[in-house]
């Protein structure tokens, strides 16, 4: 969670409404500030951050068995690791 202190008065709020540490972070990540003291997650913030979150599991999905080879502060290569299964020529059998 951010580095905040909790009260004990906000430690209950959160039990009693179902408030979790990483909620509170996610609406200072992702929320608008609305005053010097105030954050606010908008359904624009929401909508923004699910957007964002769908193209990386897209990329996830796309770089899935990808394999980076580094030598110190270089990249040295990277490719995909995952076998494609290879086409197999069959021959047909025709019955007489």
């Amino acid at each position: 969670m951010t580095e905040l202190s909790l009260t004990r008065h906000a430690e209950a709020r959160m039990r009693q409404r179902g408030y979790k540490d990483e909620d509170v972070d996610l609406v200072f990540r992702v929320g608008t500030r609305v005053a010097d003291d105030a954050f606010l997650l908008t359904d624009k913030d929401a909508a923004r951050a699910i957007r964002k979150r769908k193209q990386e599991i897209q990329q996830l999905e796309r770089l899935r068995g990808s394999q980076v080879i580094v030598e110190g502060e270089t990249l040295i290569t990277l490719y995909h690791t995952t076998m494609r299964p290879r086409r197999r020529n069959r021959k047909s059998w025709r019955h007489s």
